[in-house]
């Protein structure tokens, strides 16, 4: 009787397996140090302190940081995490660093073609099964990342939920504060993540959640000096971060 009973509970688990949420597959990446741009200063920290907190939810996490974060390594995790996916999965990448218009910069950059573009980004999220994919970006001028370079071009995602966070707008720079152990867009980013966010305590952070959390202490921090932005296809009730499961 009791081994029936075990297998009847094993059989239980197998028949609910799909109802239960999917995996996470993140690749974070930060630079402090670049080999030709002027450096930084918490850029490396915040890419630990972020892969930390998604270490708690997943296994499938890649950190790259300092030389260790080139155009090419960055890429190709992108491609290999996000190829693991399925549809029911969340894929994640974070980035902390310098930026400029229309995209990221790698540790190797020199000049705007050694960047990591939005169009390679936005090629590599297309390609990935996953329905539910994020970007967080702590970088100047990352706002310009929808843009790519051109006022007129904004990214039309189909039929996949994509969120793009970023620490500031087309024109503005994110803040570094001495003696502050992380950026102020990830340091907010992360305790918002963490369930600060989380205004009616269902363990699970929204999209909107996230965006009143996080915008209205980076703004005041900054002296409105920085004003996050997030957009994408997605509604207000999108689950960024799920402490339920």
């Amino acid at each position: 009787m009791k081994t029936l009973w075990i297998l009847l509970l094993a059989a239980l688990a197998v028949f609910q397996s799909p109802l239960r949420a999917g995996n996470l597959y993140v690749v974070v990446a930060g630079v402090a140090d670049y080999q030709y741009l002027n450096p930084l200063n918490l850029p490396e920290k915040d890419a630990q302190l972020i892969a930390g907190l998604y270490k708690q939810q997943t296994k499938n996490v890649v950190l790259l940081t300092g030389r260790y974060a080139t155009k090419q390594r960055i890429l190709n995790s992108l491609r290999q995490q996000f190829a693991r996916a399925g549809e029911d999965d969340m894929v994640v990448f974070a980035f902390s660093g310098h930026g400029y218009r229309g995209g990221i910069c790698p540790y190797e950059m020199e000049d705007e073609q050694d960047g990591i573009s939005y169009r390679e980004i936005q090629s590599i999220l297309k390609q990935s099964k996953a329905r539910k994919k994020i970007i967080w970006a702590d970088a100047c001028y990352s706002g310009g990342l929808r843009l790519d370079g051109r006022e007129d071009e904004s990214p039309q995602p189909e039929a996949t939920d994509v969120v793009f966070f970023l620490s500031s707008r087309t024109g503005e720079t994110s803040q570094e504060i001495p003696f502050k152990a992380n950026g102020i867009f990830t340091t907010h980013l992360v305790r918002g993540l963490r369930g600060g966010a989380d205004a009616n305590r269902d363990r699970k952070i929204t999209a909107r959640e996230l965006f009143l959390f996080v915008s209205q202490r980076v703004t005041q921090e900054s002296q409105g000096k920085q004003h996050p932005v997030m957009w994408g296809n997605f509604d207000d009730n999108y689950v960024v971060m799920d402490w339920s499961r």
